[in-house]
């Protein structure tokens, strides 16, 4: 991943020079809203109201805990599906790509990609960066990344060609890891059912 996203290993069949482009320059940049919780009319199950609790299970965000109404989002910051989230006040880094068109709230900002560029290798330079994101938060009470600071980091890109390859690659990647993962989590399923039968003598062992 690391190669991949600094050119410094190359697919087969790319060249040329790859240039450094700040997140602005990349993507329109978007800074949520949280609508007034005090009028329930605002919410609903219509939109959904992205936080920084519903990102990082996975890399595409198919719900939330909480979803506003239609008034609701009329008063919102619309978000297009595609663009990638990133939590920048509270718990940073946090990070996400929208299914479908939604809300986030103020802990959030989210880059509608341009069309010379990939979402999704935006989004995987963006997270193999996170700790250098992270250097740039401010110290206090509550860590937080304001939004210029954050428009105006960095990150390296080649032509749009290249860039699809490298996300094809990458997200295969993933899809493998979550297989694993899957695995792995229902052969500790079966450990844990297995060591209750066995050390309740519900199930006993053969010797030959």
């Amino acid at each position: 991943m690391q190669q991949l996203l600094t050119g410094k290993k190359r697919l087969p069949g790319f060249t040329g020079e790859w240039k450094n482009y700040k997140l602005y320059e990349v993507g329109n940049i978007t800074t949520g809203n949280t609508p007034s919780t005090k009028d329930e009319s605002l919410y609903g199950e219509k939109f959904l109201f992205i936080t920084p609790v519903d990102l990082g299970n996975c890399k595409y965000v198919k719900k939330s805990e909480r979803m506003l109404s239609e008034k609701g989002a009329s008063i919102s910051r619309m978000i297009p599906a595609g663009s990638i989230f990133f939590s920048c006040i509270g718990t940073i880094g946090k990070m996400g790509i929208a299914t479908r068109d939604c809300i986030t709230n103020q802990q959030i900002n989210a880059i509608e990609v341009k069309e010379n560029y990939n979402n999704e290798f935006i989004y995987y330079q963006i997270f193999s960066n996170k700790e250098q994101i992270d250097k740039l938060t401010a110290k206090q009470a509550v860590p937080i990344i304001n939004k210029k600071t954050f428009s105006n980091f960095i990150i390296s890109s080649p032509f749009l060609p290249e860039q699809k390859a490298i996300a094809a690659v990458l997200t295969t990647a993933d899809e493998e890891i979550m297989v694993l993962e899957s695995d792995l989590s229902r052969l500790r399923q079966e450990k844990k059912a297995l060591m209750q039968q066995l050390l309740t003598g519900k199930r006993r062992v053969t010797v030959d």
